[in-house]
């Protein structure tokens, strides 16, 4: 197998060398990435400035640009040739849960994959301890690796995924010690939960008004809703913020470039 892998938390990011690590023992792999940290980015292209690429001494290729510019650029110009078998994004160090996907840069270079035709998978781990806990190493991702490893050698997800054209598969791992802590995998809806103080204003030392946005959630949390006509979840499916919480890996399949025909329906009855 072939992989693609970027992420949105820089090309030094400890997630990605822990996903390059594992998926190489399974695949090729190639890693293109950006220069620096590109949280929020989600599928923002460049197409305002050029972009420039240099390797690292780990072969790694960094990119002054967005996660998405790095696939689309690795897809279309880096690897033109290359045919991949998969997309993977990540390991993120955080969640994306519910609608942070339609921010996450993660999620943006995964789905930037897909709507090119290649099977997307972007990865999370969750935990408190990820990103607030000071230095990481990929050592601290290496469970959430193992799991992305075995999701794709013990089940048929690739095959599946190649059947659901612009679907993206949204992955959370919880942030656990040992892998027999995990209890399993289930497949989710996304949840949604509302910010809990969604901008904070400062006064910054030059006395100007500062804003910081936020995306850190309350402890509410309902299904998302996706389109007008959206059928309400089963009752046996969780959320993934359900999921993760109680200790299972998190697959959230999510549609993007689709026009709910429902809604189609409901809007032409309006005297335009």
């Amino acid at each position: 197998m072939r992989f693609l892998i970027s992420n949105d938390d820089g090309v030094y990011a400890p997630g990605l060398l822990a996903l390059s690590q594992a998926l190489s023992i399974i695949g090729e792999v190639v890693v293109v990435a950006p220069n620096d940290e590109q949280s929020g980015y989600a599928s923002a292209l460049s197409v305002s400035r050029p972009l420039h690429t240099h390797q690292l001494p780990s072969g790694f290729v960094a990119v002054n640009g967005s996660p998405a510019d790095c696939v689309y650029l690795a897809i279309h110009e880096l690897y033109r040739d290359t045919d991949f078998d998969c997309v993977i994004t990540g390991i993120n160090s955080g969640a994306n849960l519910g609608q942070d996907v339609m921010f996450s840069g993660t999620f943006g270079a995964a789905l930037t994959a897909q709507l090119s035709g290649i099977p997307a998978i972007a990865t999370s781990l969750v935990g408190g301890g990820v990103k607030s806990g000071g230095q990481e190493s990929a050592s601290d991702y290496q469970v959430a690796a193992h799991e992305i490893v075995k999701l794709l050698t013990e089940t048929s997800i690739l095959e599946m995924l190649k059947s659901l054209p612009y679907h993206v598969l949204n992955v959370n791992i919880p942030d656990v010690q040992h892998a027999d802590d995990i209890k399993g995998r289930k497949i989710t809806s996304l949840g949604h939960k509302q910010a809990a103080q969604p901008v904070r204003h400062m006064i910054d030392p030059r006395g100007r008004d500062a804003y910081w946005l936020s995306l850190r959630k309350g402890k509410n949390e309902r299904p998302l809703e996706t389109s007008i006509d959206a059928v309400q979840a089963k009752q046996d499916v969780m959320t993934d913020y359900q999921a993760v919480a109680a200790g299972y890996v998190s697959l959230s399949p999510v549609r993007l470039h689709h026009t709910p025909t429902a809604a189609l329906e409901r809007l032409s009855t309006l005297a335009l």
